[in-house]
């Protein structure tokens, strides 16, 4: 199995080398990740300037080497399926990413990004991230987070991974008690609570300094936001398909006021 693998933290993430050295014995592993933070760089790509690539060792056991790429994660995943792999992947894998990626911030995430290119280039993609809130990234434990994200990523393709598939799988917290189980869980809605900092330059201008803390409003039980605080593995489905089906008969009324045309 020929095995993509990405992350939105950086080619230098200690969640990525982890990931790697987790999945490395299920076949051939190709990595492509930005040579530089992208959070939060969503399903974003790079348009007018062109993809730098730079082959660097990923950190841990084997010397790995990896393609540290100059653009975003979904550059990334795109650029190494369209030119840089000897063939197609057999699955894409995202992560592991320094902090949870549920609700309403999977748009922001580019870890979920990377790996809904994956998809979207016609391979099955998982996306991994971590809970690590009050943590410095160094001091997260990514090798024990990385075997929970082994387990499940053995069942999803035990009960077989197909083409163009996508998973958001999160781990809470490990530092001090492991998961309480694994779950399904639906994407919550809920809204995020975050403010923007007001901040005065040397000229008297304000300028907006988004705060680091957030907070979800009212998630519904059963959604990933709420069984990630539950401290369980939450496992949800996605597929890039974005149109709200449940709305298309309503609005069939449109093409008759219209005649189909405009």
């Amino acid at each position: 199995m020929r095995i993509l693998v990405s992350n939105d933290d950086g080619i230098t993430a200690p969640g990525l080398a982890a990931l790697v050295a987790a999945v490395r014995d299920l076949g051939e592993i190709v990595v492509a990740a930005p040579d530089s933070p992208q959070s939060a760089a969503a399903h974003s790509i790079t348009l007018k300037e062109p993809l730098g690539v730079e082959y660097v060792r990923i950190a841990g056991p084997g010397g790995l080497e990896g393609m540290a790429i100059s653009g975003r994660p979904a550059d990334c995943v795109r650029l190494a399926i369209r030119n840089l792999m000897d063939g197609p992947p057999d699955l894409v894998l995202s992560g592991i990413n320094a902090g949870a990626n549920v609700g309403v911030n999977i748009f922001y995430s580019g870890t979920v990004a990377a790996a809904a290119e994956g998809a979207m280039c016609g391979a099955p993609a998982v996306a991994f991230s971590a809970a690590v809130a009050g943590l410095n990234e160094g001091d997260a434990d990514f090798v024990t987070v990385a075997g929970y994200c082994r387990r499940v990523l053995d069942r999803l393709l035990a009960d077989g991974l197909e083409e163009r598939q996508l998973i958001n799988v999160n781990v809470p917290l490990v530092a001090d008690e492991p998961p309480r189980g694994i779950r399904l869980a639906e994407q919550s809605d809920a809204d995020v609570i975050d403010t923007y900092r007001p901040e005065q330059t040397p000229t008297g201008a304000t300028r907006f300094h988004l705060a680091a803390e957030y907070a979800f409003d009212k998630a519904h039980p059963d959604s990933d936001v709420a069984l990630l605080a539950e401290r369980y593995v939450t496992v949800t489905p996605l597929h890039v398909d974005i149109t709200c089906h449940e709305r298309m008969a309503a609005l069939h009324a449109l093409e008759e006021d219209f005649g189909g045309t405009v």
